[in-house]
């Protein structure tokens, strides 16, 4: 890989990378990142978040770092969303520019262009993933739709097709880790801020050596819950459904009355007060759905338990930063 840079740069950059029952893989992983990195910058960190695996994930990471430089790994007691971990990561992580990799299925090659990219003053930077540009089955066709109505309903500038792999600066990441909900609006929190942002297309890869499998069920219910805690747009067009509902009943109410005014013997209606309930009773049912939503995250949110709770955690014998602190001790002479 032809490397950008004569000289090694003073930049200092931080890769966060969840991992997750990896030890079939992770080696080769940590070496290519290892890799990339030292050739170009004095100083880097990769960060690694190890989502309560149960295979010899840590043994094997905890064996590299003796023989790479700068490796961080912190261990979660219990196992998180996969994306959340990813927040775990940039929280813990000291960067300048902090790039986001999923380890399983992210190429290495996109770092020294996305940090090339970074020089020009760009806050953020997403990779595009190419499979969900280009292909057409119902789970890509989702995601771009989910995309293109999200990007309406909150008029955030957040392109289609976004991926985990990303750059952020230190600006960008302190613009949302005070969010209160940051640990489940990763794939979207950074368009909150808007800071300028550059995308890049890349193809993603495979390194676990199994079919990735695609669950639509948690994709939806990961959908509505970035629609949920990013905008307060089901609960306005909810509004104005229950406007229109109060509007009807008046319309109905004059028409009782005009009935009742002008005809004997009433003893019809009872199709038409049937349908009427029963459009009523599904509003109200509707809103209680989407209100109960909200209560649950107020609820969820006020319990305070913490989200991750960090169980174990280890570096490498050898940290360049520390090794570049120059100590000066002197005696004084009598």
């Amino acid at each position: 890989m032809k490397i950008s840079n004569p000289q090694k740069s003073d930049l200092l950059v931080s890769v966060v990378s969840p991992i997750h029952n990896a030890g079939g893989w992770i080696a080769d992983y940590l070496r290519d990142v290892s890799n990339i990195l030292s050739q170009e910058f004095k100083d880097y960190e990769i960060v690694l978040v190890d989502n309560a695996s149960q295979d010899e994930t840590i043994t094997i990471v905890e064996q590299l770092q003796a023989e790479l430089k700068n490796i961080q790994v912190y261990c979660l007691a219990r196992s998180i969303p996969h994306e959340s971990a990813f927040i775990v990561g940039l929280e813990n992580a000291i960067g300048d520019v902090v790039i986001t990799m999923d380890a399983a299925y992210d190429p290495v090659d996109p770092l020294i262009k996305m940090i090339d990219l970074s020089y020009s003053g760009i806050n953020v930077i997403y990779g595009l993933r190419n499979d969900r540009i280009n292909r057409s089955s119902p789970y890509h066709f989702m995601s771009r739709f989910f995309f293109r109505f999200y990007r309406y309903i909150t008029k955030e500038d957040l392109p289609i097709a976004i991926s985990t792999l990303r750059l952020y600066t230190r600006r960008a990441i302190n613009s949302f880790l005070d969010n209160s909900d940051r640990y489940s609006l990763f794939p979207v929190i950074a368009a909150f801020s808007g800071l300028a942002y550059t995308t890049f297309n890349y193809q993603r890869i495979n390194r676990t050596g199994s079919l990735y499998r695609q669950s639509y069920s948690d994709a939806i219910a990961r959908a509505l819950r970035l629609v949920f805690l990013s905008s307060h747009y089901p609960l306005r067009l909810l509004s104005v459904i229950a406007l229109l509902a109060a509007s009807l009943n008046i319309i109905y109410s004059f028409y009782v009355i005009l009935i009742n005014i002008f005809k004997d013997n009433v003893a019809e209606g009872w199709t038409t007060l049937s349908l009427q309930n029963s459009l009523m009773f599904f509003i109200l049912f509707m809103i209680l759905s989407v209100l109960s939503e909200y209560i649950s995250r107020l609820f969820l949110s006020n319990q305070n338990r913490p989200f991750y709770l960090i169980d174990k955690e280890s570096r490498s014998l050898v940290l360049t930063r520390k090794n570049d602190i120059n100590v000066t001790s002197s005696k004084l002479k009598s």
